[in-house]
């Protein structure tokens, strides 16, 4: 196949040399979006290598990292990315976003296209199946950084905020608190924020202290009703119940079901009892105030993008770096 030559890319795509080239460096800020897809198209098309010469001046000219979240509506990615935005601003450099759902067909199309497009560095919010691509990225010296669980227990190059540990305690001082029967609700997740650690956390804290658990498992269009209804059946007047909800965007709905029971004020904290994850700190302002495990996102973000600016730099040895969350008691558990 002839080598194409960026006159020639550039004539296909109907553009400028000029813009292929600031495509290449990563100048994307002031392109439009139909450009860029030009251009991309081309180059996928035609098998388009930049020369030697051409990948040095992209590398060393390159201002800009790309961020794969799993869900940019919720408030974990919102807090997370407004860190990583913030931490690369100071340095110099711009952002491209993606979101991948948690679905690896997404991530692998994202990261091929964020390269394409000149980043110079990834932060990703990953599957543990994206860890055979991110092996076969880092071979090829690709910048990474993990944000919150790295795939298959890879160590170093990832922030997260030790969700496992935060997770165990808060169950033992509540198995402490006197609470005799455990219900978990859960979307079952293995790929989410920290998915993996919350369920074991949880589990682990209960089988050390010789106790049983129950776990509800839910999807994401599980309502209000359907939850009440479970609790409904589940929940023993004689018994003081604790409910933990193991995923960051259930915890609402959970507290909405709770709402429906006619005398939940008296029911909660001493016969029933609600713990799970915030970011936002909306949990301190409910009736009752819900304890909440306080998952620090914004200071991942910040970690992250520093670490990964470091790599990109050449600067800086890189360990895994765990922040502590915080447990704050409140109302809704005795």
């Amino acid at each position: 196949m002839k080598k194409l030559t960026i006159n020639e890319i550039a004539e296909q795509a109907g553009v400028s040399k000029t813009t292929v080239s600031f495509y290449l460096n990563g100048k994307t800020n002031k392109m439009s979006k139909e450009t860029m897809e030009r251009i991309r198209q081309v180059i996928e098309e035609t098998g388009y290598e930049p020369n030697g010469a051409a990948r040095a001046l992209k590398t060393k000219s390159s201002r800009m990292i790309g961020v794969i979240m799993g869900d940019l509506s919720q408030p974990f990615s919102a807090r997370a990315l407004q860190g990583i935005e913030e931490e690369a601003s100071l340095a110099g450099y711009q952002v491209m976003v993606g979101s991948s759902k948690m679905l690896f067909s997404k991530e692998e199309a994202h990261v091929e296209n964020m390269w394409k497009q000149g980043v110079s560095g990834v932060i990703i919010q990953a599957t543990y199946r994206f860890g055979l691509l991110g092996i076969e990225l880092e071979k090829k010296r690709h910048a990474l950084v993990y944000l919150g669980v790295a795939p298959y227990d890879l160590k170093g190059k990832c922030v997260n905020s030790g969700n496992y540990t935060s997770v165990y305690e808060a169950i033992t001082t509540c198995v402490k608190k006197g609470y005799d029967q455990f219900i978990m609700i859960s979307d079952g997740s293995q790929d989410d924020h920290g998915g993996v650690a919350n369920v074991q956390g949880f589990k682990d804290a209960l089988r050390d202290a010789g106790l049983t658990f129950k776990v509800y498992y839910i999807d994401t269009e599980a309502s209000t009703e359907d939850i009440y209804r479970y609790l409904d059946q589940q929940i023993d007047p004689i018994k003081r119940t604790l409910v933990y909800v193991s995923d960051l965007p259930a915890l609402e709905t959970v507290y909405r079901a709770i709402l429906r029971f006619p005398e939940h004020q008296k029911m909660m904290p001493e016969h029933l009892g609600l713990i799970g994850f915030d970011v936002s700190g909306w949990t301190r302002v409910t009736t009752p105030s819900i304890t909440s495990i306080m998952i620090p996102a914004y200071q991942e973000g910040r970690y992250a993008a520093q670490m990964l600016i470091k790599m990109i730099e050449g600067k800086g040895d890189f360990k895994e770096i765990i922040l502590k969350n915080a447990i704050r008691w409140r109302e809704s558990t005795m």
